[in-house]
């Protein structure tokens, strides 16, 4: 049976907080590859349900991402664990 003692604490949130928002970078950067051709005019871009399925899926995933990311980074840090005898300082 493990021991707790010999569990990792828990990261700092804001660690993934920042690998959630470049996940959402990405998506917009995908996104933006799909309506690239309705911004320049480009008569071989995709149908319009491509484009509202990409809207759907890559806007909405990106959205999602950047919500958790924010509600992450504005968890306050973990604080240490009181293991150890700390002096007053008095």
């Amino acid at each position: 049976m493990p021991n707790p003692k010999d569990q990792r604490p828990p990261g700092n949130p804001r660690y993934r907080a920042g690998f959630y928002g470049m996940a959402a970078l990405y998506l917009l950067y995908l996104f933006y590859q799909i309506a690239k051709p309705y911004l320049t005019g480009d008569p071989y871009g995709p149908t319009r349900n491509q484009f509202l399925l990409g809207l759907s899926v890559l806007g909405g995933g990106a959205a999602v991402l950047a919500v958790l990311a924010w509600r992450m980074y504005k968890v306050p840090p973990p604080e240490d664990s009181g293991d150890e005898d700390e002096p007053d300082g008095d």
